[in-house]
């Protein structure tokens, strides 16, 4: 069933920023157009609000990515990266994004979720079945969960067209060669030879022509023939 977008509909994007990041870096090895993003799935429908969930760690490096996320208007929320014992870290937004989701349901008609983390199937049915809201996904199609794609009422695939939603891709273009046409060697044809037919009937036997069938045959056909008679040798 096609969604339908229409220019008075209030739309809330909630953005998993660090899963589309990581999901651009290890795909293109580039960084997330979040500006593009943003324009393309809202598709100029009323925006209500947008929301950026990031995590912020001890080096400060993201300030020049939060500054440019504000500019496009696009708010933050950042969390502090957890480091335990041991070396072990923990960050993610997984329960603020599903908390913010529900607070603005009632106020929205269409919640769109920036991410293909599995583990928001349960808070998209929610939301379409408790809240009656239309729920859509935007991330790439191959780090998505193929379980986010079923539920979600529509789900725009950024991998169609990474030119458009990321900054300075470069599709690697392979060289073009003739393909070669592999010649496989043809097996030699058997040879057709004839088997000799059986024959239920005995071999004809030669006939041998003597001097008494050849004056007979000459009779039959009115000629005679004389044949010289054998010399008789004299008896010593």
């Amino acid at each position: 069933m096609a969604v339908i977008k229409h220019k008075d509909q209030r739309v809330g994007v909630l953005i998993d920023a660090q899963n589309l990041y990581h999901s651009a870096k290890n795909l293109y090895s580039c960084k997330v157009n979040f500006g593009a993003v943003l324009g393309h799935a809202v598709a100029e429908r009323k925006l209500i609000r947008a929301l950026a969930y990031v995590i912020s760690t001890e080096s400060g490096d993201e300030t020049t990515f939060f500054e440019a996320l504000t500019k496009t208007g696009i708010e933050t929320k950042t969390k502090d990266l957890q480091v335990f014992y041991g070396g072990q870290k923990k960050a993610d937004w997984d329960v603020g994004i599903a908390v913010d989701a529900i607070r603005m349901a009632p106020k929205l008609d269409t919640i769109i979720l920036v991410t293909g983390d599995g583990d928001f199937t349960p808070l998209v049915e929610y939301l379409k079945f408790n809240e009656g809201v239309q729920v859509e996904v935007v991330s790439f199609g191959q780090s998505t969960s193929s379980k986010l794609k079923e539920v979600t009422d529509a789900f725009l695939d950024l991998s169609l067209e990474p030119q458009k939603f990321l900054i300075n891709y470069r599709p690697q273009f392979q060289q073009r060669k003739e393909p070669r046409v592999a010649t496989i060697p043809q097996a030699p044809k058997p040879l057709t030879t004839k088997a000799p037919i059986a024959s239920t009937q005995a071999p004809a036997q030669p006939i041998v022509k003597t001097e008494e069938t050849m004056r007979n045959l000459g009779e039959q056909k009115g000629v005679r023939k004389s044949f010289p008679k054998k010399a008789v040798k004299p008896k010593q």
